[in-house]
């Protein structure tokens, strides 16, 4: 969806399509961990991030190649991604390198709260 898509109260994020739209969802979530980073907000304001670790090598494959919206600007991306080095990790938002308002943004921060809630209830 685009971002020219809009509910009926004129909402844009809340038609955004993203990973827990996915039929995969289900399954995919059990590989998705939550990890306090804490370089650059310290122990009294961590980050988190969303690793997703020990997928077997084929669901891994069909993972990497899903497209959602960003939950900012609507663009399609890819939210699992594989990190330099080694590991993947889901981000809801463009790639920094592509817009980096997207990442720093308050759609962005709902988000991740929206995620950590639905894998603190697993």
């Amino acid at each position: 969806m685009s971002s020219a898509n809009r509910t009926a109260d004129g909402c844009r994020e809340c038609d955004r399509i993203t990973i827990r739209h996915h039929p995969l969802w289900p399954e995919l979530r059990l590989y998705f961990r939550l990890e306090i980073y804490d370089r650059d907000g310290g122990h009294k304001h961590p980050r988190y991030r969303i690793e997703v670790r020990d997928l077997p090598p084929e669901l891994a494959g069909i993972a990497i190649g899903i497209y959602a919206d960003c939950v900012a600007c609507g663009r399609m991306i890819h939210p699992i991604r594989e990190r330099k080095g080694a590991g993947m990790y889901y981000a809801p938002t463009c790639p920094l390198d592509v817009d980096v308002g997207c990442a720093r943004g308050k759609a962005a921060r709902a988000e991740y709260v929206t995620m950590r809630e639905d894998l603190d209830a697993r």
